[in-house]
């Protein structure tokens, strides 16, 4: 009798293991726009948002009327650029996934116009900083601006969004 618990116990460990193999490798495979879709969107929306973040800070910082010391500015739109061209790259894999529809198209030619015009603004923030210290009003103002522009860029995203269909995590 033990002997038999014993083989239906360990061929139940058997089957058990033998599933949580097959649905690793299976999970692993996934591909196509069951992955892509959800990793380009999501990723375009985080880097756009950490842009919107130094945009913002860059703003609270200068509203007090404290002019902001070159390296900080440089810091910060450094990072407004570096996250712009990554999101960039995201939004370059959804116009792919795209294909010919104009209407996402559209709203992918909208982010990219959002998009150069806060690197624009990035080197507007720069140059009233070259001296030393900007002028704190100026930054604010333009900072302002920044941030305004990559809010217009995130609804933009958003209708992305819309088009697509909000990804569904399968449980």
């Amino acid at each position: 009798m033990r002997i038999l618990a014993t083989i239906i116990v360990a061929a139940g460990f058997v089957c058990a293991a033998s599933s949580a193999e097959a649905q690793r490798s299976a999970t692993s495979k996934i591909t196509g726009s069951a992955y892509q879709y959800p990793y380009f969107y999501n990723s375009a929306g985080a880097y756009q948002h950490t842009a919107y973040q130094h945009a913002h800070l860059l703003r609270e910082a200068t509203s007090y009327g404290e002019p902001v010391p070159k390296e900080i500015a440089q810091e910060h739109t450094a990072a407004i650029r570096q996250n712009l061209r990554a999101a960039d790259k995201k939004y370059a894999g959804l116009r792919k996934m795209a294909g010919k529809n104009k209407t996402v198209h559209k709203h992918l030619d909208a982010i990219d116009a959002h998009h150069k015009k806060v690197m624009a603004m990035c080197d507007k923030v720069d140059a009233h900083c070259a001296k030393g210290h900007g002028d704190a009003q100026a930054v604010c103002d333009t900072c302002h601006e920044m941030a305004a522009t990559l809010k217009s860029a995130q609804a933009e995203h958003e209708k992305v969004m819309q088009h697509f269909g909000a990804p569904q995590a399968k449980k």
